[in-house]
């Protein structure tokens, strides 16, 4: 039987400096930088309340990561960004991509179903 996910990582498509975080703010009002997971977890004031909402109806520790400063092992997982990461021991695998996380377009319900519908199929493998 596969080991449950113990955690999810979510890796943004944008730097975590605050150079970076400067240049993706301003890259979002004027049309430039855009990170799908960011739409999904934050407005332009903030973490998004109803993301909060959503991320303690998962059941599991979240940990942030800018594509500067991801782990090793979750960034093996994720060749493309944006993505959310799960862990399962010692082992990280994929659950969303960018493939499936551009097409929600900020849709946090869409988003929280897709994901626990890849932590079952993960916890399934």
């Amino acid at each position: 039987m596969p080991a449950p996910i113990d955690r999810l990582t979510f890796i943004y498509d944008a730097a975590g400096t605050l150079l970076g975080e400067a240049k993706y703010w301003f890259g979002t009002l004027f049309g430039g930088d855009h990170c799908s997971l960011c739409d999904l977890t934050h407005s332009r004031l903030g973490k998004r309340r109803d993301f909060k909402e959503c991320a303690s109806r998962l059941d599991l520790p979240i940990e942030y990561f800018h594509r500067d400063d991801v782990p090793a092992d979750a960034r093996a997982a994720a060749p493309r960004l944006p993505a959310v990461v799960g862990h399962t021991g010692g082992e990280a695998r994929l659950l969303l991509g960018p493939e499936e996380l551009g097409p929600l377009h900020g849709d946090l319900p869409a988003f929280e179903a897709a994901l626990q519908a890849a932590v079952r199929a993960a916890q399934e493998a």
